[in-house]
């Protein structure tokens, strides 16, 4: 599977999601965009929730997003890794804790326009 999500984070923007998984409470990737959101400033928090119990989170600081600037995330993956393609070429790496090659449940959360959504 190829997820490619376009989109503006707004310009008060604190934070976006993009989940991919099976429903809120199995979710094998959860991709948080945190402009400032409590503690957290620029920073993106990956995580998975099975059971509906969240796992451990792994954090990245290589945070290329602008708040009122367009991004392009291409997240592809294995029955073992997610790969995030960020538009400034870093590439996230994130295990796929699920080990599924196939999630039918994706959605986008926060303060975010999306442009486009291509699944392929």
């Amino acid at each position: 599977m190829e997820l490619k999500v376009k989109g503006v984070p707004m310009a008060w923007c604190e934070r976006f999601s993009i989940n991919v998984g099976h429903s809120r409470g199995n979710v094998a990737l959860h991709f948080d965009a945190r402009f400032d959101y409590g503690a957290d400033q620029r920073v993106f928090v990956l995580n998975s929730r099975k059971n509906g119990h969240w796992q451990e989170e792994v954090r990245d600081w290589n945070f290329p997003f602008q708040q009122g600037m367009k991004f392009k995330v291409t997240i592809t993956f294995t029955d073992n890794k997610f790969y995030i393609n960020l538009h400034n070429g870093h590439v996230l790496q994130f295990p796929n804790r699920l080990g599924d090659k196939q999630y039918d449940f994706n959605w986008i959360k926060g303060d975010v326009t999306v442009n486009s959504i291509h699944v392929k």
